[in-house]
């Protein structure tokens, strides 16, 4: 068992999936915050695997506070953080391990996504640096502006720069980022390390339109709200404009097509833009029974 490092997984209905990602994990400590709540999800787990501790919140916590949470639990000197839904090898997670402890004082250090055609874990404005010394170079170790998922933390460096709990989905791993980077913390992407990324399957398939819905509400609550705390009011007006306008366009089309899901789905997508820009707090929560 790996002493140094302890995987943070924040779970939400992902009961087909977990098993295929723990099985690749059994030589670290795993922490679960599972948020369905699902308590003979956790002693199934809990028998199955000796390497897994499974928390179950008092409610759905969201992403956010489950980072803190599981962060806040860990003893190791590591944190790997991510939801279920990643594969990634034994040894790429030593090498991860070997380039924090190389590097010491880091904000974030991250593998990359093995299928970069679509998306990248990882970005900036500015784009990707190329840091000067040997190591970096020879271990294709890269500077960016921001990493979205699957990231090791260093607890003793990030002390209490924790999460933003007022984030329940989307932009939470961005604004930590910007924090971090504010405090002249470093955060790193290394080419020479890869996993697979399935996005949206970790979510059993069934609740697909309830993660639409709640994913909608979140994305457009939390992009004005990033960039209301980060920035001002009036920029993020003007971030959240192109989004609102899709949305309106969305709802004309669906109801022309007679969509009944199309035409809720954009109505959500206004409700999170409005409540955002009313400064409501994030209060959307999906209804599974």
């Amino acid at each position: 068992m790996n002493k140094n490092l302890t995987i943070v997984l924040v779970c939400y209905f992902t009961h087909k999936i977990i098993n295929k990602v723990l099985k690749s994990l059994k030589n670290y400590k795993v922490i679960i915050i599972e948020n369905s709540l699902d308590i003979k999800f956790k002693k199934d787990l809990e028998k199955k695997y000796n390497n897994v501790k499974v928390i179950i919140p008092n409610r759905n916590i969201g992403l956010a506070k489950g980072y803190n949470l599981g962060i806040k639990l860990a003893k190791t000197k590591y944190v790997f953080l991510n939801c279920p839904d990643f594969e990634i090898s034994h040894q790429s997670m030593n090498q991860l391990i070997l380039y924090a402890n190389k590097i010491k004082k880091f904000g974030i250090i991250s593998p990359i996504y093995a299928d970069e055609r679509n998306y990248k874990n990882y970005g900036g404005e500015k784009g990707v640096k190329q840091e000067n010394s040997s190591f970096y170079k020879k271990n294709k170790i890269l500077s960016v502006n921001w990493i979205d998922n699957s990231f090791v933390i260093s607890k003793k460096q990030i002390k209490n720069n924790l999460f933003d709990e007022n984030y329940f989905l989307w932009f939470e791993t961005i604004d930590f980022c910007l924090n971090l980077r504010r405090k002249n913390f470093k955060l790193f992407i290394t080419r020479k390390i890869k996993f697979k990324h399935y996005g949206s399957k970790s979510v059993d398939e069934k609740f697909n339109k309830i993660v639409l819905l709640t994913r909608a509400w979140h994305y457009n609550w939390s992009k004005f709200y990033y960039y209301r705390k980060n920035y001002d009011y009036i920029y993020a007006l003007t971030k959240i404009l192109p989004n609102f306008v899709k949305a309106i366009k969305k709802f004309i089309v669906s109801l022309l097509k007679f969509n009944k899901f199309g035409v809720y789905l954009s109505l959500i997508e206004l409700y999170g833009i409005i409540s955002s820009i009313l400064c409501l707090k994030s209060f959307y929560r999906p209804q599974i029974k």
